[in-house]
């Protein structure tokens, strides 16, 4: 069975360009790696959105590769104004409703000398019911359909635009491409929500309890051993909490963003930074921005900095804030992650889905419940808060933390009104 990898290089400059390649020759796929530079790149999409894109195709060269005993060649079906059938997008779409490692060669696709077997994913279950076999949610679907339908056009296209002899072959072919266009279209789920108000929410009283309980340095159910992770950690989880900032803004900051006179920090962009030694960087989504940090929070941070974290061999040559345990280097994503299925492991009453963001969200339940106490207005509430999360002005993402915040009052009120209800009196 073939199968892809993801690998991000860094070029000189300090670029990043996330890349497809084969597995086992390590060796790039020509015309993913050429849509990727003319038509990702070139748009000035961000890295990790390149990287889910080639995600997504990943799936589209696993079926290609994997649908028969003898792989699809795209370039050859162009050849011959042909591109996918139907029952091959229909399987496609199959595919593209999984989770990738469930895939594997005896599953989806049945291969025997004789003859090949092309199942449905009903079928597919029904041959793996030893296996858990999971499927995505709607919206994760109908992105990879998009993506894979917007590679499809762009090869066609290109294909097309490369043709000297344009006969009824290339018109054939120009059809081709619509009717897979819609086709796949035309299977790209509806992301149902049946609660847009609530969304995500953040930790309640007692989980938070439970959080800062756990994290004491002095507690038996602390997971770290070395009294440097100990320090480290418990000083990440208060930043995330009080300043409400991503795992990308975090990470991203440098010792040259704090300012401990004004007690403030500025949270910049810095994209493909020459200076980051990450392959995969942590980078700032939103807008730039200065925020204002508590003293407690800036005398911590000032113990860490000039108490240990300058013993560390390596800290000594980067400027990031927050460093590994042991070498020094500048702290990476996945050991920011760590610290969270760390906790998640060391107190089964935090939620199976704690993670860097729900403590986003439990700063924006804080916010607006300091907003709700100092009455302010509305719009007022909106504004302010779209630039403390980096939000662009005209952002509807801070409406959604208002709706959600009324709903809640709105809940406590009915509660507080059921208690005078006749029922009530009755009893």
């Amino acid at each position: 069975m073939i199968s892809y990898k993801i690998k991000t290089i860094v070029i000189s400059n300090g670029e990043r360009l996330p890349m497809l390649l084969e597995s086992e020759t390590n060796m790039p796929d020509y015309w993913i790696t050429l849509y990727t530079i003319n038509q990702l790149r070139s748009r000035g999409l961000a890295v990790k959105t390149i990287e889910q894109t080639l995600q997504h195709l990943k799936l589209l060269m696993f079926f290609l590769k994997n649908n028969y005993s003898e792989e699809i060649n795209l370039e050859e079906r162009f050849k011959n104004a042909k591109l996918l059938s139907l029952s091959e997008i229909e399987t496609l779409c199959d595919v593209c409703k999984l989770h990738f490692e469930d895939l594997t060669e005896e599953s989806l696709f049945t291969k025997t000398q004789t003859n090949i077997k092309l199942n449905s994913l009903e079928n597919f279950r029904a041959t793996n019911k030893s296996k858990n076999i999971r499927t995505v949610n709607p919206k994760s679907t109908g992105h990879r359909i998009r993506a894979i339908r917007d590679y499809l056009v762009w090869l066609g296209n290109t294909y097309l635009s490369n043709v000297e002899d344009f006969g009824l072959k290339t018109l054939s072919l120009n059809d081709t491409i619509k009717t897979v266009t819609s086709a796949l279209e035309a299977r790209i789920p509806k992301n149902y929500n049946n609660d847009p108000v609530s969304g995500k929410r953040g930790l309640s009283e007692e989980e938070l309890k439970t959080l800062f309980s756990v994290i004491d340095k002095d507690s038996e159910s602390n997971p770290w051993k070395s009294s440097f992770t100990k320090t480290r950690n418990e000083l990440v989880i208060f930043w995330l909490y009080e300043v409400g900032l991503r795992r990308g803004e975090l990470l991203n900051i440098k010792m040259s963003d704090l300012n401990f006179q004004e007690e403030k920090v500025y949270i910049l962009r810095r994209p493909d930074d020459s200076d980051d030694p990450r392959t995969n960087q942590p980078v700032v989504k939103t807008l730039a921005r200065k925020l204002p940090i508590s003293k407690n929070l800036l005398d911590l941070t000032y113990s860490y900095l000039f108490g240990i974290r300058e013993r560390l061999p390596e800290s000594v040559y980067h400027p990031y804030l927050f460093v590994a345990d042991k070498s020094g280097l500048p702290m990476s994503l996945s050991a920011l992650n760590k610290i969270f299925s760390d906790l998640k492991k060391a107190d089964s009453n935090l939620p199976k889905n704690f993670s860097p963001h729900i403590l986003r969200h439990s700063w924006n339940d804080n916010f607006s419940k300091t907003m709700d106490d100092k009455k302010t207005p509305e719009e007022q509430e909106k504004q302010i808060r779209s630039y403390l999360m980096g939000w662009v002005p005209t952002s509807n993402t801070a409406s959604t933390y208002t709706r959600r915040h009324v709903e809640e009052e709105a809940n406590k009120a009915l509660l507080e009104m059921s208690k005078n209800s006749i029922i009530t009196k009755r009893e």
